[in-house]
């Protein structure tokens, strides 16, 4: 939670400041929340003008006619001021209009102010997200263009190899190229029951690669945080890439969220490779489905969410093309049946034993021969607990 965050509220009603000092009456005391109150979109500009703000709160009655056209004009002039609506009209293409503008979340009146509480905190941990996202892009602009500091900095945004928890398993590693790439994986928890997993691979092999990587990163899972599906949270990290994307550049990803309580995988896939799912029984199949362009191609693309029936014992392997397209001294690629191969006489084993012994085989299949790309893996097992009763 930000220190001190700073809050300015757009309501002519004589009462507003009353209501909202006596419900974050807690937050304000502990110097955590600190209010500015104006009647008129005038006031309102002046006060925007002078001062840092990170969440606005507007009820668009006063507003009269020019609802959208000021949405629009607070996105652009204060990109790091979320603007929370709060609306007594049951309109929903207006909402659904200034949400389209840049609107970060709406409430209704008569406001439920535990509710709204929480659409706050939302919106200052998307405004925290977003100033981290920025400070990390400047600390990039200084690099003086070392490779091996930029390619630290690649691995450092990674979170780790492993997670082992309760009926799930994960291990993700990642072997950059010695130009510095843009491949990243993550992998977090959105509840005690949601796993969330990342795989992504920035365009171009450079300085702008890494600092893509590190904005796109952060960017997804700040949405993915927010509780958002994985195909809502692909189409407004895409929205964000597309507006501020000067260098023209694109990450392929994709984004799932594993259920405990379910056992269903629902993802989303943004240009990427499909997925290969790994049945105990069965064997290693590629997974086809309905997939969007890669971020930060085109504003509007719509993202769709893919469902997998997970079964006990079953792993998921989620790659970069580092993988298929890695080459050895002949100018051969090691190609999508080799890969198929190597799992195929590894599927009964853990995460990481399998993770090496791609690696291990990809290694000694280019046999010495330079690596032209990174090579990036996500393995995940759901490995439930058998419990028998016993009588």
């Amino acid at each position: 939670m930000l220190e001190s965050a700073k809050i300015l509220v757009l309501d002519e009603e004589e009462d507003t400041a009353d209501l909202f000092q006596q419900s974050f009456r807690k937050h304000i005391s502990k110097n955590a929340y600190s209010f500015s109150f104006v009647k008129s979109k005038k006031e309102a500009e002046e006060l925007l003008a002078c001062a840092d703000f990170d969440v606005f709160i507007i009820d668009i009655a006063v507003l009269a006619f020019d609802v959208s056209g000021f949405i629009k004009q607070i996105s652009t002039n204060y990109p790091f001021l979320e603007t929370i609506i709060v609306s007594a009209y049951n309109d929903v293409n207006i909402l659904r209009d200034v949400m389209r503008c840049g609107a970060h979340d709406f409430v209704a009146k008569p406001i439920d102010f535990q509710d709204f509480k929480n659409v706050v905190e939302n919106a200052l941990r998307f405004v925290k997200d977003r100033r981290t996202a920025e400070n990390n892009a400047k600390k990039l602009d200084v690099i003086t263009g070392e490779i091996g500091l930029s390619a630290q900095l690649q691995k450092s945004i990674l979170p780790g190899n492993e997670l082992k928890q309760g009926s799930v398993e994960i291990w993700a590693d990642s072997v950059p190229t010695a130009e510095v790439g843009g491949d990243f994986y993550d992998f977090f928890w959105l509840s005690s029951s949601k796993l969330g997993m990342v795989i992504a691979d920035v365009s171009g092999k450079n300085i702008s690669a890494a600092m893509f990587a590190v904005i796109s990163k952060t960017l997804i899972k700040t949405f993915a945080k927010l509780g958002l599906s994985p195909s809502e949270c692909f189409k407004r990290v895409n929205r964000i890439l597309c507006e501020e994307n000067v260098a023209t550049m694109f990450v392929t990803a994709m984004y799932g969220i594993f259920d405990l309580e379910t056992n269903k995988f629902t993802y989303t896939n943004a240009g990427h490779l499909p997925l290969i799912e790994i049945k105990p029984l069965d064997g290693p199949a590629f997974i086809e489905c309905e997939s969007g362009i890669a971020l930060g191609i085109a504003e509007e693309v719509e993202f769709i969410d893919n469902v997998l029936d997970i079964t006990p014992g079953e792993m998921l392997l989620l790659y970069t093309d580092g993988v298929s397209e890695a080459i050895n001294t002949e100018g051969e690629e090691f190609d999508f049946d080799r890969l198929i191969n190597v799992i195929k006489n590894s599927r009964l084993i853990t995460p990481k034993i399998l993770t090496q012994k791609l690696f291990s085989s990809i290694k000694e299949f280019t046999n010495g021969a330079a690596q032209s790309d990174d090579i990036t893996t996500l393995c995940f097992k759901y490995k439930p607990r058998i419990v028998s009763n016993v009588t």
